[in-house]
């Protein structure tokens, strides 16, 4: 069994362009005539393309899943056992990064030489833990390898996961071309898109000025609005003059959907894995057929069919993931039917810009330091939350003892509180992306700042930490910014910071989101997806998000939600159904 933490990133990269190489082989071989074997050869490059898109939160999915898919507690403890030394290594290693580069700002080299040698000690240590709880893995538990590492799945595997009315869209886009695979149950259709991943960037970027408010702000030159507003008001974003290019928009569903067409034309859902640009833009905000009128009207957005009309969408992190979160049994989740944390003690003006954003201290001591809990009090309070957990809970029948807030709100009560048993995770608060706060060296949930920071509680529950959680959960729901993805910029991969953390920690399906979100629309979507899913066992979460969303778009008591920056931030990451 290959340990985990030998995997350099270098190799990982090298591997994926070969199989992307791969791919593109087979493929042209496979439509271009030559070849005997049609079927094969695109079979072959189905596997390949699976290889390219290996990512760390496909990877988070297959450990997640190996730790409950026996039933067995010794192998779910053998294996957070080896996950967490796993985590250990390789904090050691970026520790011994930075001991090392600290030797060219004053150390002496005996002083740094001695920092490292103690960290390699450690990190070999660290390394011989692994290989020994691998050594018993392999011996009490020999299944363990294939389902923690396992293998891209077959056309034929594939098909087999997917229900009645599922359809999936795999999208590899290259710096050549793009490749798009579309299966249902009885049908595999593929084809290669001309359009580049620089190109795909560009549209994406573009489209994302339009209803990203921190990109919109950037552009215009103007402060941005943050996402609150007095308890039951709206909180309209900054004025996109243009408004959201659907024409651009529906320019990528034409490339890259509608000559797969056929493998969804009776689906409902679609479940979409992909990588690089488009992991950064929710497929609900395409149109599937060409827009008319004005960008900006209200009625002309309301008029347009976009995905969202037509399908519920779910982001796999991987083909293989699907058979993976399907492991899972009923049994296999918690009691408890919800806990909430949000709304935490700040003192920031509400509606001011995140004042703390050009702070040039806002960790101490640096990248990996602790927060200045003085700077984490200047963001604005965010009012609709509290209410919003209120009524989450509420609609899962669970009473208000549930939701912990405020002053309670703290990163100590959510590390301390046993979540293992947990159906339904729920946070309301603000989450900071990579490189929004000065030093801020990974995504983070925000909580109420304690009056003197400590290792264990500064105010952030940063991702490394939320991996460490205990979770048994059937969704988490991340009602924050930013966290669908590592650093909330195209071309970041897919799901690999907050969202592929609480993954690790054990959650089965995650609601998240891809830009700062209107805390008065994010309430209402995140409460009517799960009142609509608890009024109804028969909807599954994709389901009752989009019914959410298209509410939202039809609402015309206030013309702005019908801007998909209102109604379509959020996402279904794992297991939709």
């Amino acid at each position: 069994m290959t340990a985990q933490h030998s995997r350099r990133p270098g190799l990982i990269t090298r591997l994926a362009r070969s199989a992307a190489l791969a791919c593109s082989l087979l493929v042209t071989g496979a439509t271009s005539g030559l070849a005997a074997d049609k079927d094969r050869l695109r079979a072959e490059a189905f596997e390949a393309a699976q290889w390219a898109l290996s990512t760390s939160a496909g990877a988070a999915v297959a450990q997640m899943s190996a730790r409950f898919a026996s039933g067995s507690d010794e192998l779910a403890t053998l294996v957070r056992q080896r996950q967490d030394l796993v985590d250990r290594y390789r904090g050691l290693d970026r520790k011994l990064v930075e001991a090392i580069a600290r030797a060219g700002a004053g150390k002496t080299s005996a002083e740094a030489s001695a920092a490292a040698a103690a960290l390699r000690a450690e990190q070999a240590a660290a390394g011989k833990a692994i290989e020994a709880v691998d050594a018993e893995l392999a011996r009490r538990f020999p299944a363990y390898a294939e389902l923690a590492d396992p293998k891209p799945l077959t056309l034929a595997e594939t098909q087999a996961e997917l229900l009645d009315g599922e359809a999936l869209v795999m999208i590899l886009p290259t710096a050549e071309e793009t490749f798009v695979f579309g299966l249902s149950r009885g049908k595999a259709v593929w084809a290669r898109a001309a359009i580049t991943e620089p190109e795909l960037a560009a549209t994406v970027r573009a489209l994302r000025v339009s209803i990203d408010p921190v990109l919109s702000g950037a552009r215009a030159g103007t402060a941005i609005e943050d996402d609150t507003a007095a308890p039951g008001a709206a909180a309209p974003l900054p004025p996109v003059q243009a408004g959201f290019d659907r024409q651009r928009a529906h320019g990528i569903w034409k490339a890259l959907f509608q000559p797969v067409g056929a493998a969804f034309a009776d689906a409902r859902e679609l479940l979409i894995v992909t990588s690089g640009p488009l992991t950064s833009l929710p497929i609900s905000v395409l149109p599937t057929a060409a827009p008319k009128g004005a960008d900006n009207d209200p009625e002309a957005l309301r008029a347009t069919e976009w995905v969202a009309r037509r399908f519920a969408t779910t982001t796999l992190p991987s083909v293989g993931s699907l058979k993976a979160l399907r492991r899972f049994r009923v049994a296999d989740l918690g009691s408890e039917k919800f806990r909430g944390f949000g709304a935490p003690k700040l003192e920031g003006r509400t509606g001011a810009a995140t004042a703390v954003a050009s702070s040039q201290a806002f960790l101490r001591g640096g990248s990996g330091g602790l927060a200045d809990v003085n700077e984490l009090r200047k963001l604005a309070p965010l009012p609709n939350t509290g209410a919003e957990l209120k009524r989450l809970a509420g609609a899962l029948g669970a009473g208000d003892d549930a939701v912990i807030l405020a002053e309670r709100a703290t990163e100590t009560n959510v590390k301390s509180a046993d979540l293992s048993r947990t159906r339904v995770v729920a946070f309301a608060t603000h989450g900071l992306v990579v490189g929004e706060l000065k030093g801020l060296a990974e995504p983070a949930l925000v909580f109420t700042p304690p009056g003197k920071p400590t290792a264990d509680d500064d105010g952030l529950l940063t991702a490394s930490e939320a991996a460490r959680l205990r979770l048994a959960a059937e969704w988490v729901l991340l009602s924050a910014c930013n966290t669908a993805a590592g650093d909330g910029t195209p071309g970041a991969e897919g799901l690999s910071g907050l969202a592929r953390a609480f993954i690790y920690a054990g959650a089965r399906a995650l609601l998240a989101s891809h830009w700062p979100v209107r805390d008065d629309a994010a309430a209402r979507i995140t409460t009517r997806t799960f009142a609509i899913r608890a009024a109804n066992g028969s909807v599954g979460r994709a389901e009752a998000l989009r019914r959410a969303m298209v509410e939202l778009i039809d609402d015309r008591s206030d013309p702005t939600l019908a801007e998909p920056r209102a109604w379509a931030p959020f996402v279904i990451v794992g297991d939709g159904r």
